[in-house]
């Protein structure tokens, strides 16, 4: 899990991040890691559950990302809880512009769309009346340190969340290579609190979380 050493190193990294994220604020999102795959390995109170997956290709101006996730909790060849998550974001000239996203939350299915329009940015989410958020809100889909700075939505539900990320210091994580890096995090209080941390290039690196059933969610970049 976390490491709680604030090096100088990581302390300097960790500033370093941040000046690099209001940077890229200013410009709109970061640009596109390098390899176009970003792989994490998911895991609950210890245990390696699933994982989760983000696809990115650019085109013309326009950035797609293909987002994948896959977890499963049981005993042996029983499965007690599944999940999966299948989404498409697309963002043109460093502007959020849709999201498309189906999830089955063990036997609960739901889709979300949202589409930049002239009044903001319309959400319609299975069961949920529609919503129209502010023209600067972004989907919590962790990969774009930007969201850490904006009005957010869920994109499994469609709603809009009412806390907003908030700086959650500088540490080290390890990642499954074995590697330990510097990175700086935010955190987002509420219903299932929830740690993003990013390396110095502003690329996510790790979560940590805490669902609804108390147990401990960590991702690890692969």
């Amino acid at each position: 899990m976390m490491n709680a050493c604030l090096s100088r190193r990581g302390v300097l990294a960790g500033g370093l991040a941040v000046v690099a994220a209001r940077a890229a604020i200013a410009g709109g999102i970061p640009e596109a890691p390098m390899p176009d795959t970003l792989k994490f390995k998911v895991m609950r109170n210890g245990s390696e559950i699933g994982t989760h997956t983000l696809s990115f290709s650019r085109s013309a101006g326009t950035l797609r990302v293909m987002i994948e996730a896959e977890f499963r909790v049981g005993f042996g060849p029983i499965t007690l809880f599944h999940y999966s998550h299948r989404g498409l974001e697309q963002w043109r000239d460093g502007q959020f512009q849709s999201l498309a996203t189906e999830t089955n939350d063990n036997g609960t299915r739901r889709q979300v769309r949202a589409v930049r329009g002239p009044d903001g940015i319309l959400i319609k989410a299975t069961g949920e009346p529609d919503v129209m958020a502010p023209s600067g809100a972004l989907p919590l889909t962790h990969w774009a340190v930007a969201a850490m700075h904006a009005k957010l939505f869920n994109p499994e539900t469609g709603k809009l969340l009412q806390e907003t990320a908030r700086p959650a210091g500088v540490g080290t994580v390890t990642l499954v290579d074995g590697t330990a890096i510097p990175v700086t995090g935010y955190a987002l209080a509420g219903e299932a609190p929830i740690k993003d941390w990013y390396d110095s290039s502003n690329t996510w690196a790790a979560l940590d979380a805490l669902a609804r059933d108390g147990s401990r969610i960590a991702y690890r970049r692969i």
